[in-house]
């Protein structure tokens, strides 16, 4: 897959240079404008800007629906090379900034591609100008999607690229033009609730589909693609974006110009740029011999302390835990890994690759921390394919966080899990939705979240570690720097198991709910049966292994069953007294359950038969019973003088009807009793032997 992506970014590098004086004279005629961009600007945008913003990125359905991955595609994108010019919006002179955007790219279609379509965030995006091969193209803008005509058809074989030449204008001047995409900060200016701005600050924040209002792309997860960027900002600020950084060159102007290429392929939503007055504290992180890695915090220059020497988390905790999560998943994939933090910013961290946007109100708190980074594993690396899928970054994420905590402090993994589910239940009382396909306005909500994280942790339990983390590492494998769907992730934990694991899927990702126990036992003699009902009615019934801790005298007796039923019923051998019972002791399954309750008992009689056919028979016969609950099985033959000539015993089964084989050849002619024993009573029939 890496070579795969040089041999498509060499052909993009080509198609690159071809136009690159192209692009030269462009960003000379952008800086020679620049002082003529102010009058094509109204000043009182910059006076009202902040008042009546979105604090949130566009969760609605529009930015669901308009995912283009269900309408197919006709070219995949190798490389976005991109350059922007945020001097004046920074200078606080302009609400708009000029871009160039080449995007080189492969058609994928067995005919001639003579067009390609592209995602624009309208009405801010606005593309004044098309080119390829130093022609100019004609396109149209509509419904939020640009389509441009190629200057000729392209085959498969063909790398072709299109320049685009656009503008945006800053968001955020009203409360009906909301910042969507590129957001912009000036330092001082009052915000709702008498906030106040520290510093000035623009970056973009692009989840899920908010990449196209800040560059022209194809704005869906499902085609990754190298990228390339260029911004231009006044001096003292730093521009930081996904990748290495090439080059930081002063201009001459009052202005400098940083340039940064990203080496693997990255999802539109993943992009970003963010500009700010930074200090930058460093260090370095050794994946093996000669192979270091810069680890950094671009914080604003008053917490430049802190981010050396904060006690919950720093520069030197964030190195340790790569190294962490290098030894459970596998090394630190990409060039660098660094985090910008900001404020305003609505969330606690938002995991673009390599550079981490942060709240600057919890830059130096692990659990925002930690979770961003192990997207790099689980969403950057492995990409979800649709939004529909959005539980294999984010419960993955939450789940490593949980594992990152159990690293430092074993006793409190506990409380996390119980946090994750208590916060989950609170939801499914408001809301109730399947992991898988979440309703609009939820991608983001806690089923996608907290119970992921616990369908990932039952899982473990269920395999085992080591299958468990085989599985993680079969799945980043397959699809390293690339896209899944959930049903990928079913099929490799299937593969890998050696078992088909989609019954636990089906119930856990695609069902909404979680099982509701109640449970209560009868002990007798040198035994005990223990009854388990599954009382939720809006969730299906889930079939999972279940554990019992049995206390008597202070000693604990695990015991384990598979429960699959409404009402199920199981007998194990205790021959000493019980003095209670714990379902699921270790806490291995999210769920709720009560106190033990005679409710949950059935009948001590249940609807039994037993019929023998065929009926008289000679030699060999069929039984088919059926019982009314769960219970042991056993049957006994006896002659007319009472007494037990054959015995077959089924053990424990569930309620249901069975048809068994009977040999009874070595039966004299006549008639016999068959009698069935159950735990909740018995049943006799006759039958007849004719030799």
């Amino acid at each position: 897959m890496h070579n795969e992506w040089r041999d498509r970014e060499s052909k993009a590098a080509f198609m690159f240079n071809a136009e690159k004086k192209e692009l030269e004279e462009t960003v000379m005629r952008i800086r020679a404008i620049t002082i003529l961009l102010i009058l094509w600007t109204l000043p009182s945008f910059a006076q009202g800007i902040g008042f009546g913003r979105k604090e949130e990125p566009h969760l609605g359905s529009d930015a669901i629906s308009s995912s283009t991955f269900t309408l197919g595609h006709s070219y995949d994108v190798i490389k976005y090379t991109l350059f922007m010019d945020w001097y004046n919006v920074l200078s606080d002179e302009s609400l708009r900034y000029y871009g160039v955007m080449q995007v080189s790219f492969l058609p994928n279609l067995v005919s001639p591609l003579d067009s390609i379509s592209l995602d624009i965030g309208s009405p801010y995006l606005t593309v004044d100008s098309a080119f390829s091969e130093g022609e100019l193209l004609q396109f149209r803008a509509t419904g939020g999607m640009l389509t441009v005509r190629l200057e000729r058809p392209y085959l498969t074989t063909d790398t072709a690229a299109v320049v685009l030449y656009y503008h945006v204008d800053s968001p955020g001047a009203s409360s009906s033009n909301p910042q969507t995409g590129f957001y912009l900060y000036y330092g001082g200016e009052q915000l709702a609730n008498n906030y106040v701005v520290p510093q000035t600050v623009a970056y973009t924040m692009s989840e899920p589909s908010d990449a196209r209002y800040w560059m022209p792309c194809y704005d869906d997860p499902s085609d990754k693609a190298l990228e390339e960027v260029t911004v231009r900002v006044p001096s003292g600020y730093t521009a930081v974006s996904n990748g290495e950084m090439l080059s930081n060159t002063d201009n001459g102007d009052g202005s400098r110009t940083f340039h940064w290429k990203e080496n693997f392929p990255v999802a539109t939503y993943l992009m970003c740029v963010t500009a700010s007055v930074f200090s930058i504290v460093q260090t370095s992180y050794v994946r093996a011999p000669g192979d270091t890695i810069p680890v950094q915090y671009y914080v604003y220059p008053e917490d430049s302390s802190a981010a050396v020497s904060n006690t919950e988390c720093n520069i030197d905790t964030v190195a340790s835990m790569i190294r962490f999560y290098s030894s459970i998943y596998g090394e630190y994939p990409y060039e660098k890994y660094g985090m910008a933090c900001i404020e305003p910013f609505k969330y606690g961290g938002m995991e673009h690759t390599t550079i981490t946007t942060l709240n600057r109100n919890h830059e130096f708190f692990r659990r925002y921390v930690v979770h961003e980074l192990a997207h790099h594993w689980w969403g950057d690396n492995v990409t979800l394919g649709t939004w529909k899928d959005i539980w294999l970054n984010e419960g993955f994420a939450v789940y490593s966080e949980a594992l990152q905590l159990k690293h430092l402090d074993p006793q409190s993994f506990k409380d996390e899990m119980d946090y994750y589910a208590s916060q989950y239940f609170l939801e499914y009382d408001t809301v109730k939705y399947a992991i898988y396909a979440p309703p609009p306005g939820l991608i983001f909500g806690l089923a996608e979240y907290y119970k992921a994280a616990w369908v990932l942790h039952m899982l473990k339990n269920l395999v085992g570690d080591s299958t468990y983390f085989n599985i993680l590492s079969t799945y980043l494998s397959d699809f390293r720097f690339g896209t899944a769907v959930t049903s990928d992730f079913v099929n490799v934990a299937s593969r890998v198991t050696h078992f088909d694991m989609s019954w636990f899927f089906d119930e856990w990702i695609y069902q909404q709910g979680y099982p509701v126990y109640s449970w209560t036992y009868r002990a007798s003699g040198n035994s005990f049966t223990f009854y388990l009902k599954q009382e939720q009615n809006d969730a299906p019934i889930y079939k999972m292994p279940v554990d019992l801790g049995v206390y008597s005298n202070g000693e604990e007796t695990v015991f384990s069953f598979v429960d699959s039923l409404r009402l199920q019923s199981v007998r194990f051998p205790f021959a000493a007294s019980i003095d209670s019972i714990l379902v699921d002791p270790g806490d291995k399954i999210i769920k709720q359950i009560g106190v033990r309750t005679d409710s949950t008992l059935p009948p001590l009689s249940g609807p039994m038969s037993i019929v023998f056919f065929p009926n008289p028979f000679n030699g060999n016969a069929q039984i088919q019973y059926s019982i009314g609950a769960d219970s042991h099985i056993s049957f006994d033959i006896f002659d007319l003088l009472g007494r037990k000539v054959k015995s077959l015993n089924e053990g424990y089964q569930q309620a249901g009807t069975y048809i068994i084989g009977f040999d009874g050849r070595g039966l004299a002619s006549g008639l016999y009793l068959c009698r069935m024993d159950t735990d909740h009573g018995n049943k006799t029939t006759k039958i007849l032997v004719i030799k």
